[in-house]
């Protein structure tokens, strides 16, 4: 999964291309997991009260919630590469 300040208006406000690494973006990596019990009601409360139209979406469609189990990030703010991030760090802060 890739975020970068390019979805925002930060980058154009700068005059950054979104490809220039002054434009940010961090990385994530790892595997994802079917969430059940308390996980699933979090994930399904936090979903439908951004997106209320989807509680009516068929449930025939066999919908379900994971999450992503990271095990790598990297942060690309500056010239000269990337930095890594470790999951323990990200979840510190």
């Amino acid at each position: 999964m890739t975020l970068s300040l390019a979805a925002t208006d930060y980058c154009r406000k700068k005059g950054y291309d979104p490809e220039d690494p002054l434009c940010a973006h961090v990385i994530f990596s790892g595997t994802m997991l079917k969430v059940n019990g308390t996980e699933a009601a979090f994930a399904k409360n936090a979903l439908f009260s951004r997106h209320p139209e989807m509680v009516n979406w068929p449930a025939s469609h066999n919908w379900f919630f994971m999450k992503l189990n990271i095990t790598n990030i990297w942060v690309l703010d500056y010239f000269g590469g990337v930095k890594i991030v470790t999951p323990e760090e990200y979840y510190s802060v």
